[in-house]
C-alpha cells in the first residue's frame, strides 16, 4: 500500500474550492493543531498579505487535513510559494468531534513562513483573501470560522477589495454581511479601520 499524505490547511486552503483549484485533494477532517501560531504576513511579491504559521511553544491554530497524492505534492509546493513545507507530529494534532485520528503512519505536512526574513512591511490585509478562508471555515461551524479569527494575529491595515478583488483566487458569493457580521463582532477595532481599497 502507498505512502498516504495530508496537508494541514490553516488559511486558503480550508476552502475544499481553492484547494481543489490547485490539484487532487481529498474531504477534510477539522483539527487544532499545537505549538504553532498563525499571524498576517507579506506575502512576498504580491500586494497583499497572507496568513503563516510559525513555531511557537503553547500556540494553538485551527485548520483542516486533506489527503494529497504524493503525486500532487509539488502543485501545493508551487502554491505555496516562498512556504517551507515541513512534517507534522501526529501528537500536535487534536481532532474536533465527529472526526476520526488518521493512521500514526500517514505524513502530515505543514506550509510554513520564515517570518524574520519576510516579515510584514506595508502591504494589507485583502477581504478577498479573507473571505475565502471564512468561507471555508463555514464549510465547518461558524464557531470554527471565530475561532479562526481569534486565533490569528496582526489584524491591521486591512482593505475591503470586494468591488476588485486583488486575491487570484477569489470567489463570488452572498455571504459579505454574515462574514462582516462576524468580524465585527470578534475583531471591532481593526473592523473599524478596514479602508476601501483603492
Amino acid at each position: 500500500m502507498s505512502e498516504q499524505h495530508y496537508i494541514f490547511g490553516y488559511g486558503s486552503l480550508i476552502s475544499s474550492s481553492s484547494r481543489r483549484i490547485t490539484g487532487i485533494a481529498g474531504d477534510s477532517l477539522a483539527v487544532r493543531v499545537h505549538g504553532l501560531e498563525r499571524t498576517w504576513v507579506s506575502w512576498k511579491g504580491t500586494k497583499m498579505r497572507a496568513v503563516a504559521a510559525r513555531v511557537m511553544p503553547n500556540a494553538l491554530c485551527n485548520g483542516v487535513l486533506f489527503e494529497v497524492p504524493e503525486s500532487e505534492l509539488e502543485n501545493f509546493d508551487e502554491r505555496e510559494t516562498y512556504y517551507v513545507r515541513t512534517q507534522l507530529s501526529h501528537d500536535q494534532i487534536a481532532y474536533l468531534p465527529g472526526y476520526a485520528a488518521l493512521a500514526l503512519n500517514s505524513k502530515v505536512w505543514v506550509y510554513l513562513y520564515d517570518h524574520d526574513k519576510h516579515g510584514l512591511q506595508n502591504a494589507p490585509i485583502v477581504q478577498s483573501y479573507l473571505d475565502v478562508i471564512l468561507l471555508g471555515c463555514h464549510e465547518i461551524s461558524p464557531h470554527f470560522a471565530q475561532e479562526f479569527i481569534q486565533h490569528t494575529f496582526n489584524w491591521e491595515n486591512w482593505h475591503d477589495d470586494r468591488h476588485q478583488p486583488v486575491y487570484p483566487r477569489a470567489q463570488l458569493h452572498t455571504q459579505a454581511i454574515e462574514l462582516d457580521q462576524l468580524l465585527a463582532q470578534q475583531v471591532p477595532q481593526a473592523f473599524l479601520q478596514r479602508r476601501l481599497a483603492p
